[in-house]
């Protein structure tokens, strides 16, 4: 499927990539790690601020309800038509932005890893990697927490592995 710019609200990059996440687009927003990070505030910034990319196809119900996503302003075209990127700009832009982020960019586990949690109210607690939630910086693990396995979304910088062999629960 086609790549397309989508231009967002005024930092809302990451509401706009979830609620297209949610009408079935596929959406990279990229997100480089800030230079001196402040406390209480984000580590990680859009590399194009109001601006992220979107992976569907047009005309669908997809592009019909990602028109009208809370924090989409609109898909970047020529006469009211959204012109795709070439095809092989967003690959070769993810490729760049893991290089830039270097060794502490955003880490990819694998489903079942089991991680250590480093940071937060939940520091030291075990989890369980379910998936990355790109759009966000973050990811979603599994803690148990009263013997009960609980989803929890974390930042992603927030997860070290405690080994790479394959949890099972």
């Amino acid at each position: 499927m086609p790549w397309y710019a989508v231009r967002t609200q005024v930092r809302k990059e990451p509401q706009a990539a979830a609620a297209l996440e949610q009408r079935g687009a596929e959406v990279y927003l990229p997100l480089l790690r800030k230079q001196k990070p402040r406390a209480e505030r984000r580590d990680w910034e859009p590399l194009f601020p109001c601006y992220l990319f979107a992976s569907l196809e047009i005309p669908s119900e997809t592009w019909l309800a990602a028109r009208s996503a809370p924090g989409v302003a609109y898909f970047l075209g020529w006469r009211g038509e959204p012109s795709p990127l070439v095809h092989d700009f967003v690959p070769a832009l993810k490729t760049r932005v893991d290089q830039a982020n270097g060794a502490q960019g955003m880490r990819h586990f694998q489903q079942g890893d089991r991680l250590l949690i480093t940071r937060g109210p939940l520091q030291y607690l075990e989890a369980f990697f379910q998936h990355d939630l790109p759009a966000r910086g973050r990811s979603r693990v599994l803690v148990r927490i009263f013997q009960q396995l609980t989803a929890v979304e974390l930042p992603a910088d927030y997860l070290e592995p405690v080994d790479r062999k394959r949890a099972m629960f």
